[in-house]
């Protein structure tokens, strides 16, 4: 149901009815990369769906869950970023089953600029974080290079072993 819906939502249109499915499974992605995860609330949760503990780096980031079929629009960034700010935290996560508007690429690189990290993960870089950690067999480096998204060449290709 979820991997339907967010396929629909990517084409923009469907229904949101997996929306806690989508937080759930967010939360179980982050876990399978090695972060500790914290839930919150379904309601009254403060625009924070998930805090992760990001060990080692800067403490906690909070989480925001969009599983909605429209383009998620800056408003939903100026919130966790308010938020983060109000609690003193300096990373984030939007996650949504569908995409971001070009304005929320245009505050977030702002809001970069001044400490403040928020890592966008729109609908297609959800189902690949999914198929990568959900599987039976080894992720192919295509599978993997989805998922980060290097800015270099990293590898130069694949060898069977």
């Amino acid at each position: 149901m979820l991997e339907t819906e967010t396929g629909q939502h990517l084409a923009r249109h469907g229904k949101s009815e997996a929306w806690p499915i989508l937080e759930d499974v967010s939360a179980a992605i982050l876990m399978q990369f090695g972060h500790q995860v914290l839930g919150t609330g379904r309601s009254k949760d403060g625009g924070v769906d998930i805090i992760v503990d990001l060990a080692g780096h800067a403490g906690q980031a909070y989480v925001q869950v969009k599983h909605q079929k429209n383009k998620v629009q800056v408003g939903v960034l100026r919130e966790l970023v308010g938020t983060m700010t109000r609690d003193g935290r300096t990373h984030g996560l939007i996650v949504t089953s569908s995409k971001f508007t070009r304005g929320v690429y245009s505050e977030n690189n702002l809001f970069a600029q001044r400490g403040l990290v928020v890592e966008l993960v729109d609908g297609q870089k959800f189902l690949s974080a999914l198929h990568l950690t959900h599987r039976t067999a080894p992720p192919t480096l295509a599978e993997v290079t989805a998922v980060a998204r290097p800015s270099i060449d990293v590898f130069s290709g694949e060898v069977n072993l």
